[in-house]
């Protein structure tokens, strides 16, 4: 079943209330999987054509995803050649983002399967090249710590381990493989 969003033409403005905000988007594309909006900040006042010009752009394109119980239909107006350039770089920016999700997947399965096998000169390479791509993911540091220690690199295990503990300062084996590299290190 279509959201009333789908149903609305290409170019409409429209809104919904969600507490005592209102939300104005302008309808940009729809395909099967997305939704593309502009997006205009929220505002305590109410949305009109003659009062459009008063609403600040926040996004010129994003996906559209937001929860509302009713919108308002405004107006509508043709889409201009600069918001189909901001439809055409959103989709580049967003393949890009979805093909380096893909590759960082990619290269930290293989760093892991690298690492189960005892293959540590890999794994550190592998995890090296995912790490750039999530400097939140911290499982990465954690086992190419593991896989420096292994191999006898204390001062990089060391510095994996301590960015790690940052974030999760309780892990157990981290710290002891930690205090671990800090004795060998010695």
């Amino acid at each position: 079943m279509k959201s009333a969003v789908e149903l609305l033409p290409v170019g409409t403005y429209f809104y919904f209330r969600k507490d005592s905000l209102y939300y104005l988007f302008q309808l940009l594309e729809v395909s099967p999987n997305q939704i593309l909006v502009q997006t205009f900040w929220s505002t305590t006042n109410v949305p009109s054509m003659d009062k459009f010009y008063q609403f600040d752009v926040k996004s010129a394109c994003s996906e559209f995803d937001e929860q509302f119980d009713e919108l308002v239909e405004i107006g509508k107006e043709e889409i201009t050649a600069e918001q189909q350039k901001e439809i055409i770089q959103f989709r580049k920016i967003k393949a890009s983002k979805v093909a380096r999700e893909a590759g960082f997947l990619t290269l930290k399965r293989e760093a892991l399967e690298a690492f189960e096998k005892g293959d540590y000169r890999e794994a550190v390479r592998l995890f090296s090249l995912a790490a750039p791509y999530s400097k939140y993911d911290i499982e990465l540091y954690e086992k190419r710590g593991l896989s420096y220690l292994r191999l006898g690199q204390y001062a990089d295990a060391l510095a994996d381990f301590d960015y790690y503990l940052i974030h999760d300062p309780e892990n157990e084996i981290v710290r002891i493989a930690m205090n671990e590299a800090i004795t060998k290190n010695k």
